[in-house]
């Protein structure tokens, strides 16, 4: 079920480079990657840990924890949406794809995927 809802996202989004769900730990539960895309547990260990910085920084600042994140950058884009407590889908797309759909598909994805968590 993990890799067909992976996959899913990737064949939805135009320009997606890669989707991973992961632990909150960095680990690879399933991935989706397309042709030249980035490698699923470096895109992994690198967002997780990101999302543990976000996460700290909105304690930090007083804030209730984030559901999402995103970065972009000239060359791409990324969005980590946590699905449960120790899990985080993630989905790296090209430069010229739309944010807004990567987060839109990550948030259905994640309710598909709350259940099997």
């Amino acid at each position: 079920m993990f890799d067909d809802v992976v996959k899913g996202v990737l064949a939805e989004l135009e320009d997606a480079r890669c989707v991973v769900l992961a632990g909150r730990d960095g680990m690879v539960v399933a991935a989706a990657v397309a042709k030249g895309g980035p490698a699923a547990d470096v895109v992994a260990a690198s967002f997780a840990d990101l999302f543990r910085r976000v996460t700290a920084a909105h304690r930090d600042a007083g804030l209730s924890p984030p559901s999402e994140f995103t970065s972009v950058g000239t060359e791409g884009k990324a969005a980590v949406r946590q699905v449960a407590a120790q899990y985080v889908l993630m989905a790296v797309v090209a430069g010229n794809g739309s944010l807004g759909r990567t987060r839109f598909a990550l948030l259905k994805a994640s309710e598909a995927l709350q259940s099997e968590l």
